[in-house]
């Protein structure tokens, strides 16, 4: 069985977001996610990176705005594809799953961020096309919803869980 990492939406919103202190968790996420990239790279396993890209000029992810790129650390390697989506899901509007299918990978490994967003909807997606999904949940980051309530941890746990109820094996970056 083959597998590879796919590292979604690490992009600069992520730290904007933190700097703003708008809460989130788990607190060691980013180091959990750089870990497991690294885990991956130095053992040679396939990585994939998952950009969004919204169309809206005035949107926080259009191509040209400040929050779009990449987090430093987690640019791809030359060997590594990136996806641009358009959409919640990284399989609805890119090639994943043609790019997964002809590289024969039957196991997608996924960190990166929001969880209650892009990642629940790319791993419920991702399993419905019949692909084993394994969420890496100390390597994915939820944000607190706009008023500042403190519900990223809710967010998180609720939405670990309901992947694992039936879309994803859970577990945590000190299994790689």
């Amino acid at each position: 069985m083959s597998r590879i990492l796919l590292i979604i939406d690490m992009q600069r919103f992520v730290e904007d977001r933190i700097c703003k202190g708008v809460n989130y968790y788990p607190h060691d996420a980013i180091n959990n996610m750089e870990y497991v990239l690294k885990k991956f790279r130095k053992n040679k396993w396939l990585v994939a990176h998952v950009i969004h890209q919204s169309e809206g000029e005035d949107s926080l992810l259009n191509q040209y705005s400040p929050y779009y790129p990449v987090i430093t650390g987690f640019e791809n390697d030359t060997d590594e594809p990136v996806f641009i989506k358009k959409t919640s899901s990284a399989f609805a509007s890119t090639d994943l799953k043609k790019y997964l299918d002809d590289n024969a990978i039957s196991e997608v490994v996924v960190i990166g961020a929001v969880a209650g967003f892009c990642v629940n909807s790319t791993v419920r997606h991702g399993a419905d096309l019949g692909m084993r999904m394994t969420v890496v949940k100390d390597a994915v980051i939820s944000f607190d919803l706009s008023g500042g309530r403190r519900e990223e941890k809710n967010i998180h746990d609720v939405t670990m869980n309901l992947l694992k109820a039936d879309f994803a094996r859970i577990t945590s970056s000190n299994e790689f």
